[in-house]
């Protein structure tokens, strides 16, 4: 079984504004490319991502994100990120 896969919360845009901090200040402060940002936003107009994050990476934006809210990074974690089972491939018919 595959490990789910890890996304940004809804709310994630408005818990930064929230902060005081901007989409692309976040992504500094955390240590991630602003395109990272926009492709976990917003995964339709990126095609070519397979969705999601690595853990490592969701990691990065919880601690960065309960440092300047000042609260606990796994209670960071809980807020930003969301936790999605992988949806199987289409069955093409085709046996491996």
């Amino acid at each position: 079984m595959k490990s789910p896969r890890l996304h940004l919360s809804e709310h994630f845009p408005d818990l930064i504004a929230r902060a005081g901090y901007s989409q692309r200040a976040f992504a500094r402060e955390a240590g991630v490319s602003h395109s990272t940002i926009m492709g976990l936003l917003h995964p339709e107009l990126h095609p070519g991502r397979r969705g999601g994050m690595q853990r490592r990476t969701a990691w990065r934006i919880a601690q960065a994100y309960a440092a300047i809210a000042r609260i606990d990074p796994e209670a960071a974690f809980r807020l930003l990120i969301v936790e999605r089972p992988v949806e199987p491939a289409p069955d093409t018919g085709v046996s491996p």
